[in-house]
C-alpha cells in the first residue's frame, strides 16, 4: 500500500514540476496547468448543475401533470355524486370502478390490491391440523368446506354407513356449497350455486395472508376471481372451480357447468 502511495505521490509532484530548468519547454508551465484543472473543474461543476437543473425541471413538470390529472379526477368523481340522483349511485360506482380503476390496472388486479392493507390477524388456513387434504373455500368468508369423502379411518376399507350431507353459504356472493358424501362409498359429489359472483377484495384482506393472496390470484391469470377456490394444505395450492377434470392427491373432481351451478363429482382412486 505504501509503494503505491508513493507512486501516486511521485506523479502528483512530477506534474506539478517547475520548468524553470526545462530550456525545451516539454513540460507546460504551473500556471497552464493550473488552468487546465480550474478549466475542468468548472466545466465538471457547470454540467452537474445543468443535469441537476434538467432533472429538477423534469420532476416538477411529473409533478404538475399528476396534480392536473387528480384534479381532473377528483372533479369527474364530484360530477357524477352531484348529478345522480338516490338510485343511481350503484351504477355511478360501477362507472367509477370502470373509468377510475380498469383502465389504469386492466387485467393486473395484483397491482391494484397492494395499496389495500392487510388487516388479517392471522390467515385462516393456518390451521393444517383442523383441516382436511382437500378443502372448498369461499373467499369473503374464509370458511373452509371439507372435500375428503373418506375419513382417515374409511380409507383402511372399512365402510360406514349413511349419507352425511355439508352446506355452506356466502352472503357477500350469495352463493351456496353443497357437498354430499355417501358413507362406505369412494365418490361424492359437491354443488356450487352461483349467486351474483361478487369478490370482495377488502374482505379476503382480512381472512388471509398476502401470500395466500398471491397464489390465489396466480390460479386465475388474465380472468376475474371467482367467489371460491380448492385448497389443498399438503401442496399448499389452490385451484380455481372451472370445467374439466383435474386430481389432486387421491382424488378425481370432474366439474360441469349448467345453468350458472357448477356440479363437481368426487371420486377416489388410490
Amino acid at each position: 500500500m505504501s509503494r503505491i502511495w508513493k507512486k501516486i505521490r511521485g506523479r502528483w509532484q512530477s506534474y506539478w514540476q517547475d520548468d524553470g530548468d526545462d530550456p525545451g519547454m516539454i513540460h507546460l508551465s504551473r500556471q497552464d496547468k493550473r488552468s487546465l484543472l480550474y478549466g475542468g473543474f468548472m466545466v465538471s461543476m457547470v454540467t452537474l448543475f445543468l443535469l441537476l437543473a434538467a432533472v429538477t425541471v423534469s420532476n416538477c413538470r411529473a409533478d404538475r401533470e399528476n396534480a392536473e390529472s387528480l384534479e381532473k379526477v377528483l372533479d369527474m368523481v364530484n360530477a357524477y355524486l352531484a348529478t345522480a340522483t338516490e338510485d343511481e349511485y350503484e351504477d355511478v360506482a360501477e362507472t367509477i370502478r370502470h373509468d377510475l380503476v380498469y383502465s389504469q390496472y386492466g387485467e393486473d388486479i395484483e397491482s391494484l390490491i397492494q395499496y389495500i392493507p392487510n388487516t388479517a390477524d392471522s390467515c385462516c388456513l393456518d390451521r393444517e391440523k383442523f383441516l382436511s387434504r382437500i378443502n372448498f373455500v369461499f373467499l369473503n368468508t374464509g370458511e373452509a368446506y371439507d372435500l375428503d369423502i373418506l375419513e382417515a379411518e374409511d380409507q383402511t376399507g372399512e365402510k360406514s354407513g349413511g349419507i352425511q350431507l355439508t352446506c355452506g353459504y356466502d352472503e357477500i356472493s350469495e352463493s351456496s356449497i353443497r357437498i354430499t358424501e355417501e358413507g362406505g362409498e369412494a365418490s361424492g359429489t359437491a354443488v356450487l350455486s352461483r349467486g351474483r359472483g361478487i369478490v370482495s377484495i377488502h374482505k379476503m384482506k382480512g381472512k388471509f395472508c398476502d401470500t395466500c393472496m398471491q397464489k390465489i390470484l396466480e390460479t386465475v391469470k388474465e380472468e376475474a376471481v371467482g367467489e371460491a377456490v380448492i385448497y389443498d394444505t399438503v401442496d399448499k395450492r389452490f385451484y380455481p372451480i372451472a370445467e374439466g377434470e383435474r386430481q389432486i392427491g387421491d382424488y378425481v373432481f370432474q366439474t360441469a357447468y349448467e345453468q350458472g351451478n357448477y356440479e363437481i363429482q368426487i371420486e377416489y382412486v388410490r
